[in-house]
């Protein structure tokens, strides 16, 4: 496995987790402060979020920028485009190549349907 590969299956690891997703989703409509994100679960605490920020980040899906005592995280989407990217490359080829083939059986059956007396 190559360190793309390795890197890859650590982010779909991440994005395995629902607390991560709704992290990524809040993050979406902008920055927010930690404390914001706790709020967002607070059946695992501080200590709790603190752990899945810390995952993000270091698989560079959100930064985190400290002011005075405030930090503010920011959605990094690259690493998840990069990802989405090439899995679907991966597979869209195959998929188009079914759907053609598909196709042309289907075109061949309805010829030989009309050919029939």
């Amino acid at each position: 496995m190559t360190y793309i590969e390795n890197s890859e299956s650590a982010i779909w690891k991440a994005l395995g987790d629902p607390r991560r997703r709704q992290i990524l989703e809040a993050l979406s409509d902008g920055p927010k402060l930690t404390g914001d994100l706790v709020n967002l679960c607070p059946d695992i605490g501080r200590t709790g979020m603190l752990r899945h920020i810390a995952m993000l980040s270091e698989h560079k899906m959100i930064t985190v920028r400290a002011d005075g005592r405030k930090r503010w995280n920011h959605l990094n989407p690259d690493p998840i485009k990069a990802v989405c990217n090439n899995w679907i490359a991966r597979h869209i080829d195959g998929m188009a190549s079914s759907a053609a083939r598909l196709k042309q059986l289907a075109e061949t059956e309805d010829e030989m349907k009309e050919q029939r007396p």
